[in-house]
């Protein structure tokens, strides 16, 4: 399924079509780079703002900003399993 160009292959939870262009209307954010659309159940990069703020960027070349340390899952309205990347000495 595409959803305001975004492609979406979801397969867990296992849902029809139209209930998933559903969840993506009510629980899509948008990304700090680009502004296009992230869907729900997406992996995404992670870029921490102002007073504890998190903000979601596409898990893509173009998007996700050299140095970005951090990724996390964006789920059904909220950013689940977020992660620090240790560097690598």
């Amino acid at each position: 399924m595409e959803y305001q160009g975004e492609e979406i292959y979801l397969f867990n939870p296992v849902v029809c079509h139209s209930c998933l262009h559903k969840l993506c209307e009510s629980y899509s954010t948008q990304c700090a780079n680009c502004g296009g659309c992230i869907p729900p159940f997406s992996q995404v990069g992670i870029l921490k703002g102002n007073d504890g703020q998190k903000k979601c960027v596409h898990m893509t070349i173009s998007c996700t900003t050299v140095g970005s340390a951090f990724y996390g899952y964006w789920g059904k309205g909220q950013l689940r399993d977020f992660i620090q990347i240790e560097a690598c000495s």
